[in-house]
């Protein structure tokens, strides 16, 4: 499986392959199914692979799709997260000391309106 791909349209194709297969009259086990889903997961999934690995014996295909879905969108969650503190940190780290917003002798204040049609909104202005 490929990291840059979601996992779970990836598990998708893979079921259609197998579909495929037993439409013409190949049996696959459900178990082998799942065995070979969690071996094709992408490196950076390798601890949730173990410990599906541990419970291999009581997965179906449906659960295992389930919980596919769940740690993806775990995943993408924690990786906008991630992107969102960085951001943050980034802005903090490049504004403190001069109290100019890039470096260039400009100041930049932000001031909140305090109009209740505009709350939350905010004004830039710039001093030299």
């Amino acid at each position: 499986m490929s990291e840059n791909v979601s996992v779970v349209a990836q598990t998708h194709d893979l079921q259609m392959i197998v579909h495929e297969i037993i439409s013409e009259g190949i049996k696959v086990d459900e178990q082998m199914q799942v065995a070979a889903i969690i071996d094709k997961l992408p490196n950076s999934w390798k601890e949730f692979q173990k410990g599906l690995r541990h419970k291999q014996s009581e997965l179906s295909i449906v659960n295992l799709m389930a919980r596919l879905q769940i740690e993806e969108e775990a995943r993408k969650q924690d990786k906008k997260n991630e992107s969102l503190t960085n951001t943050h940190a980034n802005y903090s780290n490049s504004h403190q000391g001069n109290g100019n917003a890039s470096g260039n002798g400009v100041k930049v204040n932000f001031l909140t309106s305090s109009d209740s049609a505009l709350k939350g909104q905010h004004t830039f202005s710039k001093t030299k």
